[in-house]
């Protein structure tokens, strides 16, 4: 909602933000699990659709998917950078241990974490908004006859992570006959 307000375009914002949610339903954060970075994956997705205004529905799914590798990117890097920030953990039991005169003070160690987390965070997102935009400018040329796909038929596609989410085994079950017989109905 918040890129919506920002570039006044209800609609890409909102309907992409359904997809991501409905697809990485079944991942939540328990323990010391990261889960994909849905943020980062949708946030580059409408920034580089906000750079094409041109885009059709063939190009939005295109860049969408291509988006998808994203959001495991987002879960690797923080993944990184969490077990880069021991050594700040590191430091701060040493300042516990020598006393306040130390000059890794707590409050230090937060703020410099902090500005790090924001760089790190910026610098993923321009470079991932960026390779999907060039990516799609690149792709834009051979996808541009075809059937269109529409937005609810992407939310029935991200609708697998909300089926996962229910953990039980008919449902599955239900949903893979679904699939099989909306398959074997279309040949």
């Amino acid at each position: 909602m918040l890129w919506a307000l920002l570039t006044f375009r209800l609609q890409p914002a909102l309907s992409a933000g359904i997809f991501f949610e409905l697809l990485w339903l079944d991942l939540f954060p328990a323990g010391t699990f990261i889960p994909p970075h849905g943020l980062l994956a949708l946030s580059a997705t409408l920034g580089a659709l906000a750079c094409m205004p041109e885009a059709d529905m063939r190009l939005t799914a295109l860049i969408i998917i291509l988006a998808l590798p994203l959001a495991y990117l987002g879960s690797w890097v923080e993944q990184r950078y969490r077990k880069r920030q021991n050594l700040s953990y590191n430091r701060l039991i040493i300042w516990n241990r020598r006393g306040v005169n130390h000059p890794y003070t707590p409050d230090r160690l937060v703020f410099q974490a902090l500005g790090e987390m924001f760089a790190l965070g910026f610098a993923l997102y321009l470079l991932c908004a960026s390779a999907l935009l060039a990516s799609g400018r690149l792709v834009a040329p051979w996808v541009s006859g075809g059937p269109q796909p529409t937005w609810s038929m992407l939310w029935i596609g991200a609708c697998a992570g909300a089926i996962l989410a229910l953990r039980l085994p008919r449902a599955y079950a239900l949903a893979g006959a679904s699939l099989v017989l909306g398959v074997l109905l279309t040949l």
